[in-house]
């Protein structure tokens, strides 16, 4: 049982994120493909995957495929959820935090030996698992990245209203059937069996939602806050991977388009696309001009939200058209 304790301040600072986090996605991805998952839903997603993956990939999937464990330094705190942000943090891990969590698991087997130059530091090591992860998330993640987005949006929506409604305590008690709330407490049952205890210290909490996790972990690195991921409850099943609106409007564009489902200003659409506020801005400017966005003012901020034309593109694409 893992529980944080948390204290009046720290429930003062909770967050839930409003979008899935690409490094927590690829490593969820890695550990399905690579680990056995009884009765995973994913079916076509796992297949598909599997008959795409390359040898380059290896690097990164060799940190995935043990059960219970996958090492923190692939799910970075404290920048965006984009890919390129993340993808910059996991490679600027220094070379005494890669032997810290990397060298036990070789010493006893867990690990194969191939990865021992990256668990020094080798710079051509550190090279190739950036190229495995970018390989491993075109064919994982960035094909289905869309519907992942809208489901974990959805979850959001739907927390930022109880939050509104009955208060954050409330959200605590039923945010998934696999988190338990018990004043001063979150907790859930850890799959590797360990009983721990976290106090978060009035540094807060993050909920990161997920569409891949099939169980809570969590990430403690002061001076961040604590983060739980959490797996969200209702996904939409089977994943689809978006090819034909992809190549109808850009791999970009569509994101994009995904992404204003629920509405967004630029910077936020920049960080879940993981792409520059200039891209965005020239994006949205076509999207609005083919009328498949709105774009409005509010204060000093401007929000993208689909049209019911943009929203019927992409429930059309879903089913193939």
């Amino acid at each position: 049982m893992l529980a944080v304790r948390l204290t009046a301040l720290d429930l003062s600072r909770t967050v839930v994120r409003p979008t899935p986090s690409a490094m927590t996605e690829l490593t969820a991805a890695g550990g399905r493909l690579m680990t056995p998952t009884p009765h995973d839903k994913l079916t076509i997603w796992k297949a598909r995957t599997a008959a795409a993956v390359r040898p380059a990939m290896r690097p990164f999937l060799d940190l995935c495929a043990l059960p219970m464990w996958m090492p923190d330094f692939l799910t970075p705190v404290g920048c965006g959820s984009g890919l390129d942000e993340q993808v910059d943090a996991v490679l600027g891990t220094p070379v005494a935090r890669l032997r810290a969590e990397l060298c036990p698991p070789l010493a006893t087997g867990e690990l194969p030996p191939r990865v021992a130059p990256l668990a020094a530091g080798d710079p051509d090591a550190v090279r190739r698992l950036g190229t495995a992860i970018r390989a491993f998330h075109a064919v994982a993640v960035e094909p289905y990245w869309i519907d992942m987005v809208t489901a974990v949006q959805s979850d959001w929506v739907a927390r930022g209203m109880s939050i509104a409604s009955d208060g954050i305590e409330h959200v605590l008690r039923t945010l998934s059937p696999w988190l338990n709330w018990d004043a001063p407490s979150l907790a859930y049952e850890c799959s590797s069996g360990i009983d721990l205890t976290l106090d978060a210290a009035d540094r807060g909490l993050v909920l990161q939602p997920s569409y891949l996790k099939l169980v809570p972990a969590y990430l403690d690195v002061p001076p961040e806050p604590v983060q739980i991921i959490y797996p969200i409850e209702h996904r939409p099943a089977p994943l689809i991977a978006r090819t034909s609106l992809a190549d109808l409007l850009g791999q970009t564009r569509a994101a994009v388009l995904g992404a204003v489902v629920v509405a967004r200003n630029t910077t936020q659409v920049a960080r879940v696309v993981g792409t520059s506020l200039g891209s965005v801005s020239q994006h949205t400017a076509v999207l609005r001009s083919a009328g498949l966005i709105t774009t409005s003012r509010t204060g000093s901020s401007v929000l993208h939200a689909a049209t019911p034309l943009g929203r019927s593109l992409l429930d059309a694409a879903r089913t193939g058209f």
